[in-house]
C-alpha cells in the first residue's frame, strides 16, 4: 500500500514563535525583578537618607543653640529651624518650650525631590532638657566660715518668688542658715532666721564639692564661660541695666548685670542673666542686677544693692549698710580660716528656687533626657 506524507510546512515558525514568546516572558520576568530591586533599593536608601537627615536635625539643635531662648521662649511657645544634609536631603526641626527646663523637639527629614513621588520622610522627636548647674544650695546661706549677724538682718529660706514674677511657682523649703559642725555662729539685735529648720548644721557645708562641684560642671568651667570678668580689687557703684531700644548692652563698666525687677514693657534686659566673675575681691554699692556671681576671694556689699539669682563667693561675705538684698541662694566656701560672714545693718537674704531656676537656665544647652527621651514619631 501506498502512504503519502502530511505536508509540515510553518512548524519551525510555530516552534520559533513559541521560543521568542518564552524568552520575552523570561526576559520581562528578569527585567520586573531588577526593576523591584532597583526600586526597593532606592527606597531603602532615600528612607536611610532621610533617617540620617532627621537625626542631624536633632543633633544640630544643640550645636546651633541660641541661649536668648532659654529665657525669650514660654511655655507653649515654639521655634522652627532648617538645616540642609550634605547628601541634598532637607530637615525641618519645630522645637517646642515645655514647663520647666525642658523641651520639645521634632525633626523632619526628607530626602528626594518634592516634584516627584519619590520622597521619603521620617519623623523623630527627642525630649530635650537644660543640662544647669546642680548647685547644691543647702539653704539660704551656706558657709563652713565663721558667722556674725548684727541689726536688721533677714534670712530667709521658705522658697519665694522674686517680686513681680508672676509666672513662677515656689518649690521646697530649705534652711535659713545652712553651717558645718565646726561653724561658730554669733547672733546679735534684731534678727530673723526662718526655713525649714531655721538654721541646719550639716558635714556637707564643710565638703568642699557643695561649693565647687555641680554635677556635669564645676566653678572652673563656669567661670571660664563668664561674660563679665573683673581683676581683683574691684569697686562698682551703680550696677544698672543698660538697653538701646529693643536691645540689652552687655557692659563691663558701667556694669550691666541684667533686669531682676519686671517691668510694662517689658526691658530687653530681663532675659540678661550673665556670668560675672571677679579675680579676687568684690566691693560693690547700689544698683541692682541678676545672673550667675562667682567671686575668688571676698565680697564686700557696702549698701542699697539687690541681686537675683546664684552667688558664690571662695572667700568671705561682708553685708552692710541699707537696702542689701539678694533673692535666690547664697554660698560662702571660707576657703581661709581668716574668711568669715558678716551680715550686717538692714540685710535680706531670701531663698528663691525660681531666681535660681532662671538664672542657671540662662546659660545651659539643651541635651536629650537620659531615660526615654528619644520616639519615632512615624
Amino acid at each position: 500500500m501506498k502512504r503519502t506524507l502530511a505536508s509540515e510546512r510553518g512548524v519551525a515558525m510555530l516552534a520559533a514563535l513559541g521560543a521568542i514568546i518564552l524568552i520575552g516572558i523570561i526576559m520581562a520576568g528578569v527585567l520586573f525583578s531588577v526593576t523591584q530591586d532597583s526600586r526597593i533599593s532606592d527606597n531603602s536608601m532615600r528612607q536611610s537618607r532621610a533617617t540620617s537627615t532627621a537625626e542631624l536635625g536633632l543633633n544640630r539643635i544643640s550645636v546651633d543653640w541660641n541661649l536668648a531662648d532659654n529665657q525669650r521662649l514660654k511655655t507653649g511657645d515654639t521655634l522652627r529651624k532648617a538645616f540642609t544634609a550634605s547628601g541634598g536631603g532637607i530637615v525641618n526641626v519645630m522645637v517646642t518650650r515645655l514647663p520647666g527646663p525642658y523641651f520639645w523637639a521634632v525633626a523632619e527629614g526628607m530626602s528626594g525631590t518634592t516634584r516627584s513621588s519619590f520622597v521619603a520622610r521620617r519623623r523623630y522627636g527627642v525630649l530635650l532638657r537644660l543640662d544647669t548647674p546642680q548647685m547644691n544650695f543647702l539653704g539660704a546661706v551656706t558657709t563652713q566660715g565663721t558667722t556674725t549677724i548684727n541689726g536688721n538682718v533677714s534670712v530667709n529660706g521658705n522658697d519665694a518668688a522674686p517680686a513681680g514674677w508672676t509666672s513662677c511657682t515656689p518649690g521646697a523649703n530649705v534652711p535659713g542658715a545652712a553651717i558645718s559642725p565646726t561653724t561658730t555662729a554669733t547672733v546679735n539685735g534684731s534678727v530673723t532666721i526662718n526655713g525649714n529648720p531655721p538654721v541646719s548644721t550639716t558635714p556637707a557645708a564643710a565638703d568642699t564639692n557643695t561649693y565647687f562641684n555641680y554635677g556635669s560642671t564645676s566653678y572652673w568651667a563656669l567661670a571660664n564661660s563668664a561674660n563679665l570678668v573683673y581683676p581683683d580689687g574691684t569697686q562698682l557703684t551703680g550696677v544698672l541695666p543698660i538697653a538701646a531700644g529693643a536691645v540689652c548692652v552687655g557692659s563691663l563698666i558701667p556694669a550691666n548685670w541684667g533686669e531682676p525687677t519686671p517691668a510694662i514693657p517689658a526691658s530687653p534686659c530681663e532675659t540678661y542673666f550673665p556670668i560675672i566673675h571677679v579675680l579676687g575681691d568684690l566691693k560693690v554699692t547700689t544698683g541692682r542686677g541678676q545672673g550667675i556671681l562667682l567671686v575668688d576671694g571676698d565680697m564686700t556689699v557696702a549698701g542699697n544693692f539687690s541681686f537675683t539669682g546664684a552667688v558664690v563667693v571662695r572667700g568671705g561675705l561682708k553685708m552692710s549698710g541699707t537696702g542689701n538684698k539678694i533673692v535666690g541662694a547664697v554660698m560662702s566656701a571660707s576657703v581661709s580660716v581668716d574668711d568669715n560672714v558678716s551680715l550686717a545693718g538692714n540685710t535680706s537674704i531670701q531663698y528663691s528656687s525660681c531666681a535660681l531656676l532662671a538664672a542657671l537656665s540662662a546659660n545651659a544647652y539643651p541635651k536629650p533626657a537620659r531615660q526615654r527621651g528619644w520616639v519615632d514619631v512615624f
